[in-house]
């Protein structure tokens, strides 16, 4: 598909109008509410982000390409936008119209520099899947055997420049006439999401990292790799090896060949954690259709364009989240939170630890009796939580919680009462840390009581001696107290201030009413001296105050 000037201008301004359009709905909130009853604003802001959202998706399946992608990425953003865009967002398919074969074949030809059928003795011409940046189609090689050809869409390099040129241009009029800045990091956004589609354009990376998933996977006889024929592979072009088998969403059919849905979901959460704690390299697009299970019940994982990877230290930092989770230690789940970045470190430790533990018992614990009305007040919680509390998802995380999000729906839908604390706790203990062991844990509390047994009753008798004689002093933190006491005495500061202008601005008409013009003239003065004093008296009370979100979301820094 070839692209001229003319269509790659229209393209872009295409590409900017549908921002700008989104934008203007929302910026323009704040001067139509000043003709509408109190109320207005919000309701109608509620409304525009299922709107706009809707508006976005309808136009990325017309333009396809990156905007899709985008529409993707944005749906696991909770922390960004809010429930009613995200599942409108999570609605958008993966799936365009089929690029015409013969397109294809002209590509193939191109990538090979040799005739079709010198290359593939067979090859379908209807894709087995079609997809925004490439489509799939069945292939014979010349020995026989039967493989599966991902081809990349022709032009899709071309589109991704002009798209990806266009957002940058968006993020620089965001920051230009918002403040929203302090709220989102547009650029990391941008650069971890330009990184990672431009990563899904290689195919040869693509067999790279699926020869790394089957190798770190190679001890596993329920986990499947499709092999990837090199001597067939470009960097446009990637041919594997063909393997049939059932959706993991396609419950009658598993259920026919007697495969034991509470098992599999339970091997998925597995090979996840597996991914994910041990080998920190695993596959970022769990959907249905990357998902498939053999006759055998074995999980046939595909496309490992899109992949995510977590640092040894990283690694084991969320380690220790899991196992805190697993025993249900709330604080030390919030004190990792807070290291690893998904709460900003002022937040209040009391209160995120029992939000916590409510979120994790209601929606983790037992696992799910009803899964369409459980997993809406999932997400209702999960929104509560992220919006009154100070919760942010750092850009390292975007992927993970993108498969983590799609992995959990298949996972319960595969097995409705699943927990998934307590299914991944006895598979955590093989990679638990050497001090996080029962052995180790038991060592430390006993060394720890004796030292307390020795060193307790000296200091018991010294306190005690300290409360007989009067000695005894006990400090309270007052942080919290001595905060609303600086609002307070901020706010007397101001109103004190109100009450000397107006009395000085009183002053000043009565002079001048008088016509004593000089004194006027003085008091006029000093009334602009107290204005601007009082002005700087409310400043400083507003910046004491939390900030909040640009479009009435309580802040919470990406």
């Amino acid at each position: 598909m070839t692209i001229n000037s003319r269509s790659a201008a229209r393209r872009f301004f295409k590409v900017i109008n549908l921002f700008v359009r989104i934008f203007w709905s929302f910026f323009s909130l704040k001067f139509k509410a000043l003709w509408h009853k109190p109320g207005w604003k919000d309701t109608r802001r509620e409304e525009l982000y299922f709107l706009e959202a809707r508006r976005f998706r309808n136009t990325a399946v017309e333009m396809g390409g990156l905007l899709i992608k985008l529409g993707q990425f944005l749906s696991t953003r909770v922390d960004i936008l809010p429930q009613s865009a995200t599942r409108e967002l999570a609605g958008l398919q993966d799936e365009v119209p089929a690029v015409a074969f013969q397109d294809i074949a002209a590509l193939l030809v191109k990538e090979f520099n040799m005739p079709l059928h010198e290359v593939y003795a067979h090859m379908d011409e209807t894709p087995l899947a079609s997809a925004s940046l490439g489509q799939v189609h069945q292939a014979e090689l010349p020995g026989g055997e039967i493989v599966a050809v991902k081809v990349l869409r022709p032009g899709i390099e071309r589109l991704i420049d002009i798209d990806l040129r266009a957002m940058r241009r968006v993020i620089g009029g965001l920051k230009l006439l918002t403040d929203w800045q302090k709220w989102v990091d547009f650029d990391a956004i941008y650069e971890e999401f330009a990184v990672t589609l431009r990563e899904e354009l290689d195919y040869l990376q693509e067999g790279k990292n699926a020869e790394t998933i089957a190798q770190n996977s190679a001890a596993d006889p329920d986990l499947i790799v499709p092999r990837i024929h090199w001597d067939y592979t470009r960097r446009r072009v990637l041919t594997m090896e063909f393997m049939q088998g059932m959706k993991v969403t396609d419950y009658q059919s598993l259920e026919k060949a007697g495969i034991n849905r509470s098992r599999l979901a339970q091997k998925l959460l597995e090979i996840y954690v597996k991914q994910i704690l041990v080998d920190g390299f695993f596959h970022a697009d769990p959907h249905p259709g990357n998902l498939f299970i053999d006759a055998e019940g074995r999980i046939i994982m595909i496309d490992f364009g899109m992949m995510g990877t977590i640092s040894p230290d990283l690694r084991n930092t969320l380690i220790q989240m899991v196992l805190a989770m697993v025993a249900r230690e709330h604080h030390k789940v919030v004190f990792y939170l807070k290291q690893v970045g998904f709460v900003r470190r002022d937040a209040d430790d009391e209160i995120l630890a029992r939000a916590v533990g409510l979120f994790l018992e209601q929606t983790l614990g037992e696992g799910l009796k009803s899964f369409d009305q459980d997993v809406m007040i999932l997400l209702d919680d999960l929104e509560k939580l992220l919006y009154e509390q100070p919760f942010q998802i750092p850009a390292r995380f975007t992927f993970l919680g993108r498969a983590l999000g799609t992995l959990y729906g298949i996972c319960i839908g595969l097995d409705s009462k699943i927990s998934f604390l307590d299914a991944g706790k006895p598979y955590l203990k093989q990679f638990m840390p050497k001090q996080a062991r029962p052995s180790q844990i038991i060592k430390e509390k006993g060394a720890a009581l004796g030292t307390a047994l020795v060193e307790v009753p000296p200091l018991l008798e010294k306190t005690l001696r300290r409360a007989e004689q009067g000695q005894l002093e006990v400090k309270i933190p007052l942080k919290n107290v001595e905060a609303a006491l600086m609002q307070n005495a901020q706010a007397s500061y101001a109103i004190a201030w109100g009450i000397v202008l107006g009395s000085s601005l009183l002053g000043t008409v009565y002079l001048y009413v008088h016509h004593f013009t000089v004194a006027a003239r003085w008091g006029g003065a000093a009334s602009v001296i107290f204005f601007l004093i009082l002005l700087a008296k409310t400043r400083t009370r507003q910046r004491s105050r939390m900030p909040r979100h640009p479009e009435g979301i309580p802040k919470g820094r990406y």
